[in-house]
């Protein structure tokens, strides 16, 4: 049985149904990232765990019990918010000191925890000072620490690091995962940002209209998307019309052009998938399947540069590392693309 169990969870509100059929298991110590676009669903989850919305049906177990019925207090879990909702008038140590006050924690105990929550966010020497003399990641770890304080078996984490600047988040986020991982709490993290579900996640939920469209881990996630959705979502996909030539074989034709798979495809007609980094300009081994197309973009990425080419109707993208002893392409070149077989996806619906 695992640690914390959804169970065909649901969340109407009137005629609207924003959560549909939701199922997850999660075990102890995993982190559990739920990625999706505004609107999908992943926040009223989020709620719906915490005790903040009440599910219209389903299921949610923590260690074996039922908290459907519990109000957030009986939970035990930690929450984190996107807005750092620290009380302006209290100190860091008072802020972090403040759910051990309510769960009647003694003095010594909580001084205790105090030092310790601010030693393991790396700001020991900060604890007299108030919420406005902080950055704005100051700010967020002080919330960290708060909502670990009280030692929450779970740790819900709502788009806590989309308030501050780009550097500060990716340092922030490896900070908030070594600490997880640390501490070994079971962790829910929303967010709509694919680097931060990628890099930190054991595993994602991608969620779509209310419903989970694929769970797995992040190589899963982004190098076998299971629906056209999170292939379009996750990372950047060049999308391929193909005519199915021998369905035994995988001989297919794109843009007029015939290659072979090397597996069986459905008859008919299908969509095919690829990364731009797992198409190459010109010849390269172990990436047989040519392609001929004419270049119609490039631009310089700093270490990467991406070029588009149309290919017959399509249009396909491709990356080749920033070589100062090779030129790029020019726009109207005609070149040839090569990609294996096993790296052009069929994508479902």
């Amino acid at each position: 049985m695992a640690f914390l169990e959804i169970e065909h969870l649901e969340k109407s509100f009137g005629a609207t149904r924003v959560v549909k059929d939701f199922n997850l298991s999660v075990e102890k110590g995993e982190f559990i990232s739920l990625l999706g676009p505004s609107g999908c669903g992943k926040t009223t989850v989020l709620r719906m765990v915490a005790g903040f919305e009440v599910p219209t049906s389903g299921n949610i177990r923590i260690d074996g019990k039922d908290v459907v019925n519990l109000k957030p207090n009986q939970r035990n879990i930690g929450m984190v918010f996107q807005a750092y909702a620290l009380f302006p008038n209290l100190t860091v140590a008072q802020n972090v000191a403040f759910g051990l006050k309510v769960a009647g924690v003694d003095r010594a105990e909580s001084d205790k925890r105090v030092t310790e929550m601010l030693t393991l966010i790396g700001l020991p020497e900060l604890g007299n000072r108030y919420p406005f003399q902080l950055s704005g990641g100051q700010q967020q770890r002080v919330a960290l620490a708060r909502a670990l304080a009280p030692r929450p078996r779970v740790l819900l984490l709502d788009e806590p690091l989309s308030a501050l600047d780009a550097k500060i988040r990716v340092s922030l986020r490896e900070e908030m995962r070594a600490i997880q991982q640390r501490l070994g709490i079971t962790t829910i993290f929303v967010t709509h940002d694919q680097e931060e579900a990628l890099s930190m996640s054991d595993r994602v939920v991608v969620m779509h209209q209310g419903i989970a469209d694929q769970v797995g881990t992040p190589l899963d996630i982004y190098n076998r998307p299971a629906t056209r959705f999170v292939a379009n979502f996750v990372g950047t996909l060049n999308v391929m019309e193909a005519d199915v030539v021998d369905p035994s074989t995988g001989r297919v034709k794109i843009g007029g052009q015939e290659i072979t798979l090397g597996r069986a495809v459905p008859p008919g007609k299908i969509t095919l998938g690829s990364r731009p980094e797992m198409i190459s300009l010109g010849a390269r081994t172990g990436r047989e399947t040519a392609l001929k197309g004419t270049i119609t973009e490039v631009h310089f990425l700093g270490s990467v540069i991406r070029g588009r080419a149309s290919v017959g109707k399509d249009v396909v993208s491709f990356d080749m590392f920033n070589d100062t002893g090779r030129a790029p392409p020019k726009v109207g070149e005609e070149v040839s693309l090569s990609v294996a077989g096993q790296d052009l996806l069929v994508i479902g619906d």
